[in-house]
């Protein structure tokens, strides 16, 4: 059962629309899940334990494309709640439920937001936000979250030593070797690398989609930019590119 998508909901209405957005959503967990809201529509994924379920699944209109001030408040349960993904154009909001005594146990939150929803399109294909069949897949024809694109729902870490060049700004353009990356399970990116100057590089970013083995992400700080990175089915990495406002990366191993 570890990270299979058990159960699927669309919402029942209460309450009018307006520019405020509230969700309230309870279920049952045996171990470990990830409640995903993307919307009109949600899953579960289970990660562990027996089969995570809806109870419910209520809301007073879907989600917007670019919600702000989103907000998530746990209201019960005897483990722990964790909002571990804001929702973004082609991301869900991703609420992870630990629950660590044995058994099923029921939890409930609710998720808040400003902002109105326009209709979804999501291509067509008869399956909606979530495809259709794919019981490994998320959200989009493509069995990624959106028109396109996928969802990063795993962990990845790496080290290899690898070449490249570094240009920056300043007109240096240093060797590059000895990568280190981790990706964490929420999207979280940290890439290292050794210079032939004697300094070492560190730059952090979050992961925005993927596509086939390709996983890209928005860099943090260094003036924007984005980090995009290429796998292999080993969870190996082939090479990293990235691009900013006052640099320039790319690595192969």
């Amino acid at each position: 059962m570890a990270n299979e998508i058990t159960d699927r909901r669309t919402p029942t209405r209460r309450g009018g629309g307006g520019s405020g957005g509230k969700c309230t959503i309870e279920v049952e967990v045996d171990d470990v899940a990830e409640v995903e809201i993307f919307g009109n529509q949600a899953q579960i994924r289970t990660l562990a334990g027996g089969a995570a379920s809806f109870r419910r699944f209520e809301c007073n209109q879907d989600i917007p494309v670019n919600p702000s001030d989103f907000r998530f408040q746990g209201i019960d349960g005897r483990g722990k709640q964790t909002l571990v993904r804001m929702p973004g154009p082609r991301t869900p909001a991703v609420v992870r439920i630990e629950d660590a005594k044995g058994g099923r146990h029921g939890y409930t939150f609710d998720i808040f937001w400003q902002g109105v929803a326009g209709p979804w399109n999501n291509g067509g294909g008869g399956g909606g936000i979530f495809g259709s069949g794919n019981n490994n897949g998320g959200f989009g024809n493509g069995g990624g979250f959106g028109n396109s694109g996928g969802y990063w729902n795993r962990d990845l870490s790496f080290r290899g030593r690898g070449s490249g060049n570094l240009r920056s700004d300043r007109g240096g353009n240093d060797f590059i070797n000895n990568c280190v990356i981790s990706i964490g399970r929420n999207g979280s990116v940290e890439v290292s690398f050794d210079t032939d100057k004697g300094y070492g590089v560190v730059m952090r970013g979050r992961v925005n989609r993927t596509n086939g083995n390709w996983v890209y992400a928005d860099l943090d700080g260094q003036g924007g930019g984005t980090i995009e990175v290429e796998t292999d089915s080993g969870n190996r990495v082939r090479q990293i590119q990235m691009r900013g406002s006052r640099f320039e990366l790319n690595w192969r191993n």
